[in-house]
């Protein structure tokens, strides 16, 4: 039986595959005798065929995940032969069950992307959209019988972004750290570890909206904490520089995956790029870009005074 699970969360994707793996062995392989894992990266086509056609031991099949194979670059070498053994394969419950994990998206055009997405366990796992993520949180604080309040989701979010990987960790240290059956505001404020990155972020959502006060206030914050004048600015230009773009993409920019590609951005980021960008007219954020570049080159030559010209920016946006 063939499954083939790929896209770029592969958080979920594993997920999936862990649960496959616990089924198997509590129906079929009570031993984990017969599971094997594969580095398809460097695959060669005599293990990939001994090892997906061997018998299970003590068992009636085995179970092979095999990850990232359309990553390895002898596999055009082979590929003729691999299509060929895909082709004979009846996708029964009788077969040994082969997991075909790509964590990233391939190349759709591929021949042996093709037959494997013919199967039917083939599933992608894009990334969580903007307005998926709450579900997800809350989904996951519900296995350990808890729940969270909107303002601490919102700073959850904020927080950690959409990296389910670290997003799961914080989850699981509030779970054991709030004795109490809702996870608050302040408990994330005490046990999240923030990235630098999307800590920054929500500093720039607040420009996005053209909320002074709560830039004002995130930004004191960052500084205080001892993000670097000059990484900050960095990242408020970035974002500034992406809204110019999806405006001047015009009709082509409607759509976050779209714009996410053609950007070459995270999907997450391409959703708030969308609404922030709504905020503005082109003149208007082409004028604030040419602000921002002109606080860099002040920042070259009034050292001491970056903060100073940092609320000042804040106050004119």
């Amino acid at each position: 039986m063939i499954f083939f699970y790929y896209g770029e969360d592969s958080f979920r994707a594993k997920e999936k595959i862990d649960s496959l793996i616990e089924k198997f062995v509590r129906e079929v392989d009570k031993n984990s005798y017969n599971i094997e894992r594969l580095d398809g990266e460097n695959l060669d086509s005599e293990d990939f065929f001994r090892t997906v056609s061997a018998l299970g031991f003590l068992a009636d099949k085995k179970m092979v995940v095999i990850k990232n194979l359309l990553a390895n670059k002898k596999l055009k070498g082979w590929q003729e032969a691999l299509l060929a053994f895909l082709e004979k394969q009846k996708d029964s419950l009788e077969e040994n069950y082969l997991i075909f994990w790509q964590t990233d998206k391939p190349d759709a055009r591929g021949k042996v992307f093709k037959k494997l997405s013919q199967f039917k366990y083939s599933e992608e796992f894009a990334p969580l959209r903007f307005q998926q993520l709450p579900v997800w949180i809350k989904g996951k604080l519900a296995s350990y019988q808890k729940e969270i309040s909107e303002a601490a989701l919102r700073l959850l979010i904020n927080y950690v972004g959409s990296d389910l990987w670290q997003m799961s960790q914080e989850i699981h240290k509030l779970a054991h750290y709030s004795k109490k059956s809702t996870i608050e505001e302040m408990d994330v404020k005490e046990i999240v570890q923030a990235k630098v990155d999307d800590n920054v972020f929500s500093l720039i959502d607040a420009l996005g909206r053209r909320d002074r006060a709560l830039a004002l206030k995130l930004m004191e914050e960052k500084l205080n904490s001892g993000t670097n004048h000059q990484y900050l600015l960095t990242m408020i230009v970035r974002q500034f520089r992406l809204m110019i773009k999806t405006k001047a993409l015009g009709e082509q920019a409607k759509n976050p995956a779209g714009l996410a590609k053609t950007l070459k951005i995270h999907p997450l980021t391409a959703e708030k790029i969308l609404m922030q960008s709504q905020n503005y007219e082109l003149a208007q954020i082409k004028k604030i870009y040419a602000k921002l570049l002109d606080l860099d080159e002040k920042f070259k030559t009034s050292a001491g005074q970056e903060k100073i010209l940092l609320t000042k920016m804040i106050n004119e946006l």
